[in-house]
């Protein structure tokens, strides 16, 4: 009682044994065992409560048998125990009692009983209801039975079983517990029932042939009579009978059939660890009853079980195993990976997956085994103990047919063949883990090995489906790219390597002699041209700039735009996004002498173009468009092409025939129409179909056409005929080009163009031809001269010539008519009128030659006489302005009018002031001068594409303009256009680049970091990053100068010029700190790097820091090299700059008294004498003059 309460019990052994339980003090008897329960613990021990406020303490010393355990760690408050009573004081009433389990082990199966008793009470409780409180079902299922039941599920852990009669009830069947025995999935099965858990409807069964055999034997047709004859044979046992039992099944607190791991007093103690088949030694605790469920109760004897005896010690030491001897193991678990074996008394071994089979193509080696089947096998290593799988087991087991007949050897855990891994080798693993992008194998127990996402395929679903291909355990070969020795970690490829590697000096390579290569994941040794490769596209360049493909784990390639599908499309990017995985095709491989590597890749499935001649809408006598042109000397005049266009210029644009080939198209061959436009009718990008006019292989010049053919049309040769035109007669035409010499005027009906110079347009001075006339003008010229042996036409159309015409045609009341109207007669053309509104291809381009070989642009008035600059387009030279100035001559000599004289004054004046700006422009090419538009510039990009300076001025000038995307798209084509070897031109443009991105990057900085990131994968990454904290410190960035010049230390520490840089930082900064910096130089730098540095050093600070830390250097170096004249004549040099007369004399009396050689002492007395010519007196020539002769009879003498 405490007070006015009840105090209650449920503890089965209170229960059990409340008789037997003392009231007071004076019940104790000495030497006996008796029921209680823990009500206190402290450090010393614990005290124990029966019935009442009857207590005992049992000290720290006598409750456990460890005396370095934790009391509290061994004991909980109310832990039901047994105590052995020690002593009884009868005058203070205090009990002292033991609670050690060697004193105070059951002999009762109790402890059991009483959980299996709570066990059945929690499951009743969790019932809905009470109606099935009596577990109609477990009747179905008694221990000891054989049962029937269908195989539901076979897990990794074991196999699931229904039952037809019982729904909501399951089998389990463990590895151990099949026996060997083959399940499959629907089949029906006899298995014998070993456990029941009520509270989790399921049931433990055992498949094992011998069990459920025995069954069968005692029991041939197992209904009314099988509980008899079970019984029959539990009446035979005893209770405190001693059994030999076979372990079954391992539970959390118990093993079946049915022994109890722990005791009262043990229960929060280590308990021993058992295993399915074990062989244990039992006393009969309880036979089967009500109480205990039907189960027979067993006591494992403690004294046999617990402790191990000092012959089975004996024995174990006896049992020592060696590498290389053979043994017969048994399996306890099975892994994916791995099998865990037990062999002798107690020892544990593992089994690889590499180690099951001499083959590791072989899937699933592990799926013939099972938990409890023997092996012999044979021990190949000994695990260090001091590794952290010390627990888990202590020998590397091995059952290739290969090691236990002892043909392969053994070394140093390794065998043979897995001590070496030439590149090129095929090799076998087993896959241990997947991640997005790495598959992680085992090749052997301690070798590794590694595939990457694009290695594993170069099939684009394949590669999408990479994690679902690769599962654990899975077997997979693949050839070795590398080896790390050091890491024990290969890294495979899936395809073969090629037979023949390209050397530097491109020397044929074995692949046996590539073992020896040094990392070559990092310098692509194993990419070749030819090869097929699974690629991932990690950026989509705008316009025609391709795309940029993944191929390794650092390896990167681009995609010419000419290159992305097998056929010609329209809009190829189209089909492609960032992320996508693609098949892609090696074409070319280069390397630079830096070992900077650019890979050319193609997306196209076949190397040759298998188009219809009929689907590009050809004609039967047109020849069918080649393929891809690899080089220029495959082009032939009058083939026909396809390409995109890269460029759009005034003067024509070009077209990509390939990624190797480029074709330039003018203007007067875009269309058999005038383009007004080009930029809108032939945007960047867009594909067309052209026939070759002509073709230069030495000067890598392609000309194309890209007007259409039209056959049956006697009109255009009708044309041709020149005996058609008279002198005097009035035609009409549509003005073709404007010139600043005058119209080029096509005449209708024909497919020829004459030319009315600008001294016949009209009677009076026009100021700006442009801007009276406008390209597809209606007009009417009258024919002033035909020569036919020069194909030219010359035109005149002042209104003079008109008065006394009298067959002018009727469209000259039309030419004042609306703009729109004339573009209606254009549109109306029938094909041959649109022909000869054109400029003519082919013969007809020898008439326009004639006059002036200009292409259209778009001039405006302060360029209108600057002949055009781009190289690969027409010129014009000076004999054919000539030309055209002498047909002035013969134009005025027909002309009789009076006031002509004037006219012909003003004309010369013109012409003259027109050849001073042509001579202007043709000298400033020849000065070098910086060009004043971008027609000019673009010329000089021609003649000089690999001309960063070129480069660099456009980029200025359209940032004149503001034009900053364009300058942009300058800077990028420059990079692709300089040559790969000049690499210091293109470290001029990523200067510029960063310049550019720094003033007008949005967001700035981060701007200008890509374009640095780009710039290291192409140029020596040293000098990219002196050249952005160049321009870091010319803009004053002084925090992101600190930022590079931390990283330029730790990444260039053995450079000179980068500490140098880091002291001219902190000196102008003004900062402390570079005593600290010298000191890490000298340790970083190589020795024969010092005195450079340190001289430097010292000269920067004369020059910006205190020349006293300056004047320490300088002495220092002196005191150990003082025979270096040039140290003396630096250190001399700047102290002559800070002008201190006495310093600088003393340093020369030093220098001059020095014992050197003559030459070097010549030198220094020249010296001394130049400084006292210029800062001294005749007396100080004197001295220096007198002290060198001494010096010379002394060397004398």
């Amino acid at each position: 009682f405490d007070g006015n309460n009840l105090v209650l019990s449920a503890k089965y052994s209170l229960i059990n044994s409340a008789k037997e339980l003392p009231a007071d003090a004076t019940q104790f008897d000495p030497n006996s065992v008796i029921h209680g329960y823990i009500c206190n613990i402290i450090e010393s021990g614990c005290f124990v409560r029966f019935l009442g406020r009857v207590t005992a303490f049992s000290p720290k010393h006598k409750a456990i048998d460890n005396p370095r355990a934790d009391i509290s760690e061994s004991f909980y408050v109310g832990q039901s125990v047994r105590s052995h009573v020690l002593n009884v004081d009868s005058e203070t009433g205090r009990i002292t009692l033991s609670l050690k389990q060697s004193s105070c082990f059951s002999k009762d199966a109790s402890f059991l009983e009483a959980y299996f008793l709570l066990e059945e009470k929690i499951a009743k409780l969790q019932l809905p209801n009470s109606e099935n409180s009596d577990f109609k079902w477990v009747r179905s299922f008694s221990l000891g039975t054989v049962v029937e039941g269908e195989v539901h599920e076979a897990k990794e852990f074991g196999v699931v079983l229904s039952f037809k009669e019982h729904k909501d009830v399951f089998g389990f069947v463990s590895h151990y517990q099949l026996g060997g025995t083959n399940v499959e999935t629907g089949s029906v099965v006899q298995a014998m029932v070993l456990d029941i858990a009520k509270t989790e409807h399921l049931v433990d069964l055992s498949l094992k042939p011998d069990l459920v055999s025995r069954v069968k034997e005692h029991q041939p047709s197992f209904q009314n009579g099988k509980k008899k004859r079970k019984r029959d044979v539990i009446l035979k046992l005893e209770v405190h009978q001693t059994v030999n039992a076979i372990v079954e099944i391992v539970k959390e607190h118990y093993l079946a059939r049915y022994a109890s791991i722990a005791d009262y007093n043990t229960q929060k103690l280590p308990h021993r660890h058992f295993v399915n088949g074990q062989s244990v030694v039992a006393t009969v605790g309880a036979l089967p009853c009500p109480s205990t469920s039907g189960r027979l109760l067993l006591l494992l004897n403690s004294l046999s079980e617990v402790k191990e005896t000092s012959s089975s010690k004996r024995a174990k030491k006896k049992s020592a195993y060696n590498v290389g001897s053979l043994v017969e193991a048994e399996i306890t678990d099975i892994k994916p990976l791995e099998l865990q074996l037990k062999f002798g008394f107690g020892f544990r071994g593992r089994l690889h997956i590499t180690e099951a089979t001499d083959d590791h193509n072989v899937e699933d080696p592990f799926k013939k085994f099972r938990i409890g089947q023997m092996l012999t096998a044979k021990i190949v290593e000994k695990i260090d103990q001091s590794e952290k799988n010390k627990s888990k087991y202590q020998w590397e087991l091995s059952i290739k047919s290969t090691v236990l007949s002892g043909s392969e050897e053994m070394a140093d855990g390794l065998t043979t063949d897995e001590s070496n891994f030439s590149t090129g080798r095929s090799v076998s693993g087993y896959v241990v883990a997947v991640d997005n992008e790495w598959v992680w194998l085992t090749v052997s127990r301690r070798v590794k090995a590694q595939l990457f996402l694009l290695d594993s395929s170069c099939e684009p679903h394949e590669l999408q489906e990479f994690q679902k291909r690769f599962t654990v355990g899975k077997s997979v070969t693949g050839y070795i790219i590398n080896y790390n020795k050091e890491k024990r970690m290969i890294r495979l490829l899936l395809r073969p390597l090629s037979v023949v590697s390209r050397g530097v000096n491109n020397n044929t390579m074995k692949i046996d002699d590539l073992g020896s290569m040094v990392s070559m994941e990092n310098v692509g040794e194993h990419i070749h041209e030819g090869d097929v490769l699974g690629g991932r596209i990690t950026k989509v360049f705008p316009g025609v700039s391709g795309l940029f493909v993944q191929i390794g784990p650092h390896l990167y390639g681009k995609v010419h735009y000419t290159e992305l599908a097998d056929e010609w499309l329209a809009s190829p990017l189209a089909i492609y996004e960032e992320g996508q995985f693609v098949k892609c095709k090696v074409l070319e491989v280069s390397r630079s002498v830096k070992g900077t590597m650019q890979i050319d890749l193609s997306l196209r499935n076949c190397t040759k173009d298998t188009q219809n001649p009929n689907s590009l809408g050809l004609q039967n006598d047109q020849e069918f468009p080649s393929p891809r042109i690899e080089r220029i000397e495959e082009l032939k005049p009058n083939m026909i092409v396809q390409g995109y266009v890269k460029n759009v210029m005034s003067k024509g644009c070009f077209i990509m025939l390939s990624r190797k080939v480029d074709a330039k198209v003018l203007l007067s061959n875009l269309a058999n129409s005038f383009v007004e436009n080009p930029d809108k009718e032939f945007p960047i990008g867009k594909l067309v179909q052209g026939k070759v006019l002509s073709v230069e292989p030495l000067s890598k010049r392609v000309e194309v056409t890209l007007k259409t053919e039209t056959t049956g049309n006697a009109s255009k040769f009708e044309g041709r005929d020149f005996s058609s035109l008279h002198v005097g007669d009035v035609v009409s035409g549509r003005i073709k080009r404007i010139e600043t010499f005058g119209l080029f005027i096509t005449i209708e009906q024909t497919n020829m163009v004459g030319l009315c110079h600008v001294s016949e347009l009209s009677d009076i001075l026009v100021a700006n031809i442009e801007s009276k006339y406008r390209v597809g003008e209606r007009v009417v010229a009258k024919i002033l001269k035909v020569d036919e042996e020069r194909h030219r036409i010359s035109l005149g159309m002042k209104e003079s010539y008109m008065k006394n015409t009298s067959n002018v045609p009727e469209v000259l009341n039309q030419t004042t008519g609306d703009s729109n109207d004339d573009r209606s007669v254009i549109g109306d053309c029938p094909i041959t009128s649109l022909q000869a509104c054109s400029i003519p291809s082919a013969e007809d381009s020898e008439d326009e030659s004639a006059y002036a070989q200009y292409p259209v642009p778009t001039y405006d008035k302060s360029r209108a006489s600057i002949p055009p600059l781009e190289v690969t387009f027409d010129e014009m030279d000076d004999s054919e302005l000539a030309n055209i100035g002498g047909e002035n001559q013969e134009h005025l000599t027909e002309v009789t009018n009076p006031t002509e004289k004037n006219r012909r004054r003003e004309k010369k004046k013109a012409k003259d002031e027109r050849e001073l700006e042509i001579s202007a422009a043709e000298q400033r090419l020849l000065e070098k001068d910086t060009p004043r538009n971008a027609d000019e510039f673009e010329k000089l990009i021609r003649s000089s594409p690999n001309n960063s300076f070129v480069w660099i001025k456009y980029m200025a000038y359209m940032l004149s303009l503001a034009d900053i995307e364009k300058a942009r798209s300058i800077a990028e084509r420059a990079l692709q256009t300089i040559n790969i070897r000049e690499e210091a031109e293109k470290l001029n443009v990523w200067v510029a680049y960063f310049n550019l991105e720094n003033e007008y990057g949005n967001p700035r900085e981060e701007a200008v970091t890509k374009t640095f990131e780009r710039a290291l994968q192409y140029c020596d990454p040293k000098k990219v990053h002196l050249a952005l904290l160049g321009m870091y410190e010319r803009t004053e960035q002084y925090k992101l100068v600190d930022e590079l010049l931390e990283k330029m230390l730790k990444k260039f520490k053995r450079s000179c010029k980068v500490w140098l840089r880091q002291v001219q930082c902190i000196l102008k900064q003004g900062k402390d700190g570079i005593q600290f910096i010298v000191k890490r130089a000298v340790v970083c730098l190589p020795r024969n790097k010092h005195i450079k540095f340190l001289s430097q050093t010292a000269i920067l600070e004369f020059k910006c820091g205190v020349p006293d830390r300056g004047r320490s250097m300088f002495e220092e170096m002196l005191r150990e090299y003082p025979k270096r004249t040039d140290l003396w004549s630096v250190y001399l040099d700047q102290e002559i700059r800070l002008g201190d007369a006495d310093v600088i004399r003393a340093l020369f009396e030093r220098a001059s008294s020095l014992s050197l050689p003559p030459k070097k002492m010549k030198f220094l007395f020249n010296k001394y004498m130049e400084y006292e010519k210029a800062h001294g007196d005749e007396e100080r020539v004197d001295y220096v003059r007198r002290k060198a002769v001494e010096y010379m009879e002394s060397a004398l003498t």
